[in-house]
């Protein structure tokens, strides 16, 4: 009588161990985190979260001209004090009489023409009340450089702005403009538009800059505004100056929105000169909290 042999069910095993391993990857994959939970990295190289202090804050002078070596006609102080959450910008008039050191009287043109940028320096904290830490000068080539690397600035215009010929360069409205056309309209003048239509100019155009091409940047990207502003324009900001602030400055620009704000000195213009009211010194004086500073 032949002998049966017995059939193997080896494949019933193999499925069933399939099957069994599956269920505990399953039940393994669930209590994982809760048996090993996963590490966390703290970023130390971004920004601090403590909001910076009044020992960070920044008073400079910003001044435009023609060339590197021609007088400025354009001239701004602007103030960072970011415990405030703010970037405080005051333009001034190329015609505001400022009084130096050595009783020199004139204009802010004037006085460069006849003592250089240290002469200037001591006309705004004569007159303004304002002592400036450091002063930045631009000429045309260092402005269109600067205002091409940060991007085009978003620059809402009151009024037509006119070439000589008397063609129309840009409508009044909004524009995105290049640092040409930046320069361009910074340095457009009409009477039509009023005595205060220069410094209105620059405010809005410097507050433009600080709410919106400023904002959200990287420290790899606020070194190299710092290195090319460095590199280009006249300036006694060193280095120290830069990365003794550097966690204020990544502070703001991440966690401040519209820090950028300007104000208009007021006074009286008469034959091409122009005396700051008394009053107006003392506003700016308390916007920019000079008192506190002194305490």
């Amino acid at each position: 009588m032949a002998v049966k042999k017995r059939r193997s069910n080896w494949y019933i095993y193999l499925i069933t161990f399939v099957a069994a391993a599956a269920i505990a990857a399953m039940g393994l994959s669930i209590f994982w985190d809760i048996l090993f939970p996963p590490k966390t990295h703290t970023y130390t190289g971004g920004i601090s979260s403590d909001r910076p202090g009044a020992e960070n804050n920044m008073t400079t002078l910003y001044m435009l001209a023609e060339q590197a070596a021609s007088v400025p006609n354009r001239f701004m102080i602007v103030r960072y004090q970011p415990a405030d959450d703010a970037v405080i910008c005051i333009p001034l008039r190329s015609e505001l009489v400022a009084s130096a050191s050595g009783g020199k009287t004139g204009t802010l043109t004037q006085l460069y023409s006849s003592g250089g940028v240290q002469a200037v320096l001591q006309g705004v904290q004569n007159t303004v009340g304002v002592t400036c830490d450091s002063y930045v000068k631009f000429d045309r080539d260092s402005f269109i450089s600067m205002a091409d690397a940060i991007g085009k600035v978003q620059v809402s215009l009151p009024y037509d702005v006119f070439a000589a010929d008397g063609s129309v360069l840009f409508e009044a409205g909004n524009h995105q403009m290049n640092g040409n056309d930046l320069y361009t309209y910074i340095n457009y003048d009409n009477v039509n538009y009023g005595e205060d239509y220069q410094s209105l100019v620059l405010g809005s155009v410097a507050v433009s800059i600080a709410n919106s091409n400023l904002h959200g940047l990287s420290a790899t990207v606020l070194q190299s505004y710092f290195s090319r502003l460095m590199n280009t324009v006249d300036t006694d900001i060193t280095l120290e100056d830069y990365t003794s602030r550097q966690q204020a400055f990544l502070f703001t620009s991440v966690e401040s929105y519209n820090p950028g704000q300007y104000y208009i000195p007021y006074g009286e213009l008469a034959d091409g000169q122009f005396t700051l009211s008394p009053d107006c010194k003392l506003t700016i004086s308390q916007r920019l909290k000079l008192d506190e500073e002194e305490k």
